[in-house]
């Protein structure tokens, strides 16, 4: 079969860094290709260049036989779609608007709304995407607002479309929709690039599975026989035995307590729990359950209910000892257009200065003992965070809290978009702060690692509480209980 795309000796070369090494990658029409590997692989880079973001350095790309260098990703639509990570939509555009962003129907200079609309819904019925189009899209969720940028895309009908960790604001049901989407445009000839950290929707997807490794692409293996062990093992260049090291703590007083919590604007009714220290607490499910608005209404001291929320110390109760990990990284987390150094010694600015001047000794152990810590893949301490990969920039988000002496710890979706060994690493670093005597609460929709790491479970459904676990967890009764049943 004909290749749609192949790329021979792709080198990208950044400030000195090979950020990817002469890579030789093909992709046929009718195929899902996955791409996995860990941040700073390359496979953003690969992406940024295939999309016209970047220039190669060296080497060439191949589109349906003929040799094509993009100036600018405009150029590039018309043969290859993106679905980014993170979604770049407008938020007070309505979603229509979103759609028809730079390729507006006009008549004598005006714009045909109710043309532009009658299409939209059409293509969103065409897709089974259950989308309300005319709302704006900041006033819409983040599994809506991923299913508007996959629509975007599809408008244009690529020959080829990239998927970029496209499941991590889907709920269930999105997800299934978005996995029979693909298969259905595999059948109709679309070749698709499919990137992401789950491998077990990889392995349930993909024909063909590459892997990357510092920028290097280590094997192509067809999907026979593969299994996740495999894959890890090609990953890392070595196996991790514990995915999931669960660290014994010593389990102290409550630290946290909420009382017969409610909140108006985020519609969560009657909320009771507890969070003792040395636990690990996590709380499951949906996307849309309220457990994200749950986290920010008690850390925020503006949003708490009086004497509904107890916490140990004066000090958690002005915030000072609550530390708050959010799962929106490039919004909330970090300052994209600082650099690193920056974003990391921003909590700690009183410890680290003397008479009102950054004590650059002081500043340079610090930042380095958090780099190292997690593995932060940079080119200097200088480098901006916006052009750190997804992961990397997660790391910087959690790493900037790791000077902090906090009771309570809040990780909501730590390891969203983070890969495998990272996600240990981070596991590894929540046990070390459960043994230190902190409060662990733990949002995340991964199932399985709540399963693994948490001392209980609570499960959230439609903004209110609905059950509460103890090991040995049974997994079927909380996706039960997540999914609104007894």
């Amino acid at each position: 079969m004909s290749k749609i795309l192949e790329t021979r000796k792709l080198t990208k070369v950044f400030s000195g860094v090979t950020a990817l090494d002469n890579l030789d990658f093909d992709l046929e029409p009718g195929e899902i290709h996955a791409l996995v590997g860990e941040n700073g692989a390359g496979k953003s880079t690969l992406v940024k260049m295939l999309a016209g973001v970047y220039r190669p350095t060296s080497g060439t790309i191949m589109i349906q036989g003929e040799e094509r260098a993009f100036n600018n990703p405009r150029e590039a639509t018309d043969y290859i779609g993106v679905v980014y990570q993170e979604n770049e939509l407008v938020p007070y555009f309505t979603g229509y608007e979103n759609l028809f962003l730079g390729i507006e129907e006009t008549a004598n200079g005006l714009l045909k709304r109710e043309n532009m609309k009658k299409r939209a819904d059409a293509l969103a019925q065409e897709f089974k995407f259950d989308l309300d189009l005319n709302s704006e899209v900041r006033e819409l969720g983040s599994g809506k607002q991923e299913l508007i940028s996959i629509l975007k895309v599809l408008y244009r009908r690529p020959p080829i479309i990239i998927f970029d960790e496209p499941t991590a604001p889907l709920s269930i049901k999105e997800c299934a929709i978005l996995f029979d989407l693909l298969k259905d445009l595999r059948s109709k000839g679309f070749a698709i690039i499919y990137i992401s950290h789950h491998l077990s929707e990889v392995l349930s997807l993909a024909d063909r599975v590459s892997v990357l490794r510092n920028g290097k692409k280590v094997v192509t293996l067809k999907n026979e026989g593969l299994d996740e062990k495999q894959l890890i093992k090609y990953m890392i260049s070595r196996e991790i035995e514990v995915q999931y090291p669960k660290v014994k703590a010593e389990i102290g007083e409550t630290i946290l307590e909420v009382k017969d919590f409610n909140h108006q604007n985020y519609g969560l009714k009657d909320i009771n729990f507890q969070i003792r220290s040395g636990e690990i607490v996590g709380f499951a499910g949906l996307v849309g359950a309220g457990r994200t608005e749950l986290a920010k209404s008690v850390f925020r001291e503006y949003k708490r209910n009086g004497e509904n929320i107890r916490i140990k110390s004066t000090e958690a109760g002005k915030r000072k000892g609550v530390a708050f990990i959010p799962e929106n990284r490039r919004e909330e987390g970090v300052f994209l257009d600082m650099s690193v150094k920056e974003n990391l010694i921003l909590p700690h600015l009183n410890a680290l200065c003397r008479w009102g001047y950054l004590c650059d000794h002081q500043v340079t152990e610090y930042i380095g003992s958090i780099i190292n810590r997690f593995s932060v893949k940079i080119s200097s301490p200088a480098q901006t965070v916006r052009t750190l990969s997804g992961g990397n920039q997660q790391k910087v988000s959690i790493g900037k809290w790791m000077g902090e002496s906090c009771d309570v710890w809040i990780f909501d979706e730590p390891t969203q978009g983070i890969d495998v060994d990272a996600k240990t690493e981070i596991y590894t670093i929540m046990g070390k702060l459960a043994q230190a005597g902190s409060a662990l609460w733990f949002i995340s929709s991964d199932l399985r690692e709540l399963i693994s790491i948490c001392d209980r479970i609570y499960v959230m459904y439609n903004f209110a509480i609905v059950g509460e676990f103890t090991p040995p967890f049974n997994k079927e009764d909380i996706l039960t209980k997540m999914m609104g049943g007894k």
